[in-house]
């Protein structure tokens, strides 16, 4: 965005660039206006396709207001070429030039008339309309939860993927090579600012630094409209070498810019008194070393002496249509069936989740509810759901006969299902799934004893499941399912083993749906519960007994 403006208004005159940077400005600005409608710009693409349309519209717009301007200036400059030609006849003769009585009455005249003509005109408002237009839109751009949001996905990406900025801007990630130039002096800016938020000084530097190679002198007053300076850039920059005790760096950063440079010595007193104190790391993704090292390409599964075969043994439907299953781990028991959904069905679940989708939440046993979390990065509904339409019923009695098919286990007509739909940078960090705590669905049905997890759709890249115990990475592909015993055997003891992620997405979005079996349910074909092998059964046991 950022080079296509400037691109397009270097072409104009400069007596038109004070009424252009006044557009861009207001165009800069009006991303702070509130919304009155939360909008999902990082997992629907129908969001973000809409947001890229207006773009287009906005860039027209302002292509309308830089042709009126320019309209404008072509009348200046014929009027000033125009009036220019006789004094240029006049020069260095003047006083013979004006015995001419014609040229005496013409610039009495014209400096009685003419110039007060040309002083209206000048006073005369240009582009209105499309000043009006960039302030109806502005409702509709996103705000700066959104716009945090976004840099934040990119951060995860990177981190994630261990992209360096160079790699970024030549749209290098993860082995796969995408469009380039489409980062930006400013985007890598806002990146170094977020590490340095975040307290990752070392690699705010580099983005920093990185920002600066990136910076065109000629868009300089462009700059200036969208609040962007080089001097910013320095200070941040000479703050994080302060955080990384590098005072002379942080000198030297400081000097090397010549509206610093006398100031120097008095802002690293400033850094040096006032130290930073990064955000919470309760506010940011964990994602975890070896998590990461396991979502990125250069990570292969160990070949293992596991088999793939149909199982036609776990219900007596499967005799007839066999589902062909591949063993990935016997402990903890995984196993991947696939073409389990079709893709009729695919689409009719996303039909029905998606006018439910909000932002997802995790349950957080220090404070016993479930809330909003940086753990996991996505959208979420659960089906059933009141405001389901009513075909969701037929949709839902298929899936938990198909669920029972695989597991062979007994599943609550009750059952809840969980849609969840990742954008770009949209994770879940390493996890249990069972909660190993006395909340409302323990109590009632035990706790998740198995979970079976369905992919609606292929991730382009990115987006697969990895279980960082056992060294296993599933990637996501359109209707397989992914099931797996969070439980050991008969003891029901909760099985550490099982902790698993989602990778970030780096390209598309990834949209599953979780089924998580209950063990109570299964009282009556298998045994659910061995004394001590779990607290909150325990206590839920003195309880009732007492």
């Amino acid at each position: 965005m950022e080079s296509f403006i400037t691109t397009k208004t270097a072409m104009l005159p400069i007596a038109s660039m004070p009424e252009l940077l006044l557009i861009l400005l207001i165009l800069a600005s009006a991303a702070v206006h509130s919304q009155t409608e939360k909008r999902e710009f990082l997992a629907l693409k129908e969001e973000e396709m809409e947001l890229q349309l207006l773009d287009r519209e906005l860039i027209s717009n302002l292509m309308e207001y830089a042709g009126e301007l320019q309209s404008k200036v072509e009348v200046l400059k014929r009027f000033s070429e125009a009036t220019r030609t006789p004094l240029q006849a006049a020069k260095g003769r003047e006083e013979e030039y004006l015995s001419n009585p014609l040229h005496s009455f013409r610039l009495i005249r014209h400096m009685h008339e003419d110039w007060r003509h040309v002083e209206k005109f000048m006073r005369q408002p240009v582009g209105q309309d499309q000043i009006k237009f960039i302030k109806e839109m502005a409702r509709e751009f996103p705000s700066k939860e959104d716009a945090d949001d976004a840099t934040e996905a990119i951060y995860r990406i990177i981190r994630t993927y261990d992209v360096p900025p160079e790699d970024l801007v030549q749209g290098l990630i993860d082995g796969v090579q995408y469009n380039s130039g489409s980062i930006s002096a400013i985007d890598c800016f806002s990146l170094g600012t977020l590490h340095f938020e975040w307290g990752k000084y070392d690699k705010a530097v580099h983005w920093l630094n990185h920002s600066l190679t990136l910076v065109k002198p000629v868009y300089k007053s462009v700059y200036n409209v969208l609040g962007f300076t080089t001097s910013e850039v320095h200070m941040l920059l000479a703050r994080c070498y302060v955080e990384m005790d590098q005072e002379e760096d942080a000198r030297r950063t400081l000097t090397s810019h010549p509206t610093l440079a006398q100031h120097s010595e008095r802002l690293l007193t400033l850094y040096n008194n006032t130290r930073h104190v990064p955000v919470s790391g309760d506010l940011q993704p964990l994602l975890p070393d070896k998590f990461n090292q396991m979502c990125r390409s250069s990570h292969q599964n160990k070949p293992s002496r596991l088999h793939c075969r149909y199982n036609a043994t776990t219900s007596p439907f499967l005799r007839l249509a066999p589902l062909r299953m591949e063993e990935l781990s016997l402990d903890p028991y995984i196993v991947v069936y696939h073409n389990v959904l079709s893709d009729a069905e695919i689409a009719k679940v996303e039909q029905i989740a998606e006018p439910l989708l909000e932002h997802s939440s995790v349950y957080v046993a220090e404070v016993k509810k479930a809330i909003k979390s940086k753990v996991r990065t996505a959208l979420g509904a659960w089906i059933p759901h009141h405001e389901m339409d009513a075909s969701g019923w037929t949709v839902l009695q298929g899936l938990y006969r198909r669920i029972r098919d695989i597991t062979g286990l007994n599943i609550n007509e009750q059952q809840h299902l969980q849609i969840i739909k990742y954008g770009y940078g949209g994770h879940y960090d390493p996890h249990f799934d069972y909660f190993n705590a006395t909340v409302k669905n323990t109590l009632a049905s035990g706790d998740r004893m198995v979970t079976v997890l369905f992919y609606l759709n292929d991730a382009r890249h990115g987006g697969s499941t990895v279980f960082t115990h056992l060294q296993l990475k599933v990637p996501s592909e359109r209707g397989k399912v992914l099931f797996w015993y969070n439980m050991r055997g008969e003891s029901h003891e909760l099985d550490t083993q099982t902790v698993h992620g989602a990778c970030p997405v780096i390209a598309g979005t990834k949209s599953v749906m979780s089924c998580w079996i209950h063990e109570l349910d299964q009282m009556f074909i298998q045994p659910t519960y061995r004394p001590n092998n779990r607290t909150f059964f325990d206590e839920l046991v003195v309880k009732k007994t007492n």
